[in-house]
């Protein structure tokens, strides 16, 4: 798969997956994509476990971001991230991979689990977004979008420039709520949804790794 490469063909009926590694990560203060937790990038990490329910898998990142390398390095594709935030990103892969679902991933997840992304998938025809609710609030990026209902909720939210955070698109979609109960069986403890914002979720991670600390997330 070339890098950039647009139109990227999946199988009839395939749920692709994309990887949002463009951030700033102003809070972490150094690229999230690329950070190494036990031995691994984080985009690795996702990539890799993204594969097992998806493909194809692509990387969301800007040109000569860390992260368009490492995708590469991990056999997965790359297309342009705009830069406009995770909602032009989502967009953007919708626009650039030919599968009626995609996968949506934030690449600062250690943690996830192919058992929740496995259910996630497998509710895909149940409506036009499939997401998890953790607490108060759904999950928007560790959910599965139906592309043509999502382009077009996407695109009217762009071009009205107001609210453009994802949970907001979820609003704007026929969602099938996941609930606790439910994800939980896959995922007890809710590891999927643990993200490294910044250097103490980072440090707090690792030393959980080492068997040191609290628990995060």
């Amino acid at each position: 798969m070339e890098p950039g490469q647009l139109g990227i063909p999946a199988p009839p009926g395939a749920v692709a997956a994309a990887v949002l590694a463009g951030g700033s990560s102003r809070r972490m203060g150094t690229d999230k994509a690329s950070l190494r937790v036990g031995g691994v990038e984080l985009v690795r990490r996702v990539i890799e476990v993204a594969g097992r329910v998806a493909a194809p898998v692509v990387v969301l990142a800007p040109e000569r971001h860390p992260a368009a390398a490492l995708a590469a390095r991990s056999g997965a594709g790359w297309v342009p991230d705009p830069g406009e935030g995770p909602l032009a990103a989502i967009a953007a892969a919708l626009h650039a991979i030919d599968a009626p679902h995609l996968l949506v991933l934030a690449a600062d997840h250690p943690m996830l689990r192919a058992e929740l992304l496995a259910l996630l998938v497998a509710e895909r025809a149940a409506g036009e977004a499939v997401a998890c609710r953790r607490g108060p609030r759904l999950e928007p990026l560790v959910a599965v979008y139906e592309r043509r209902a999502t382009l077009a909720a996407a695109g009217e939210m762009l071009d009205r420039g107001t609210d453009r955070s994802v949970r907001a698109l979820l609003g704007s979609l026929r969602t099938r709520v996941v609930e606790e109960r439910e994800w939980r069986r896959v995922d007890p403890a809710g590891a999927s949804f643990v993200d490294l914002d910044d250097p103490a979720d980072l440090a707090a991670f690792r030393a959980k790794e080492r068997g040191e600390g609290r628990p995060i997330g």
